[in-house]
């Protein structure tokens, strides 16, 4: 019988404990924080190290020169091989695209009046002002006989992730002086950081206003910027 009762008052002694510790616990969890939240905002310029150009040669024929047309297409691609050859771009650098056959014609005759062939060619190298004299100046390609239809060049930067990590990082530190200067005048002082949010990136021509939710990536353009927040919450006390 005395053992009995002895269990039971440890028992009772036990719940008496575990609700006091969940009541604590309970306690704590709800009871408020203080806390600030801040955006910090890192920019910075730089410039690309990569370039991705997309050449579209255009040859044309009669109806009936198929052949004929396939052979100058092949003409065209050579001499601008061997354009970016005497420049220093390595075969490596460049890749084609399957050629394409268009047919024109009279509906009023039902006739096929001419064929179009064109082909693209990529080059992706980091000859940038190499591509930039041709690309900007299409007149001298022209003239070596490389019958251009259209042109696009797009700018990367090889170590963007790097770059990427770095903002994030200036991002962070912004709003902890943006956080220590709103409470400069105050009697609390800036606790531990809780929580960091970072947002998306922003990667437009230089000095844009520029923004979207989803982010940006802008590759028109050789010189570039790059932003970011970072959504901050530190403690105070």
């Amino acid at each position: 019988m005395e053992g009995k009762t002895s269990f039971v008052l440890i028992l009772g002694v036990a719940m008496l404990l575990s609700a006091l510790v969940l009541g604590l616990f309970f306690y704590n969890a709800q009871k408020d924080q203080s806390t600030v939240t801040v955006v910090g905002q890192a920019v910075q310029g730089f410039e690309a190290d990569t370039v991705k150009w997309a050449i579209t040669i255009e040859e044309e024929t009669g109806p009936n020169d198929l052949a004929l047309g396939y052979r100058q297409l092949e003409e065209g691609v050579r001499n601008l091989k061997e354009q970016l050859s005497s420049r220093g771009i390595d075969a490596s650098e460049i890749s084609l695209k399957t050629p394409y056959v268009y047919k024109d014609y009279n509906y009023d005759l039902g006739v096929v009046t001419r064929l179009r062939f064109q082909q693209t060619v990529i080059v992706v190298t980091d000859e940038l002002d190499v591509v930039e004299e041709l690309a900007f100046n299409p007149v001298q390609l022209l003239e070596a006989n490389v019958n251009i239809m259209n042109s696009n060049v797009e700018f990367y930067y090889s170590k963007i992730d790097e770059l990427k990590k770095e903002l994030v990082s200036l991002a962070t530190r912004n709003a902890k002086e943006r956080a220590e200067k709103m409470l400069e005048q105050t009697d609390v002082k800036l606790g531990k950081l809780i929580s960091v949010r970072s947002g998306v990136f922003q990667i437009t021509e230089p000095y844009s206003t520029e923004v979207s939710s989803l982010g940006i990536y802008d590759t028109s353009t050789r010189k570039k910027q790059i932003s970011v927040t970072a959504s901050a919450v530190f403690a105070i006390k």
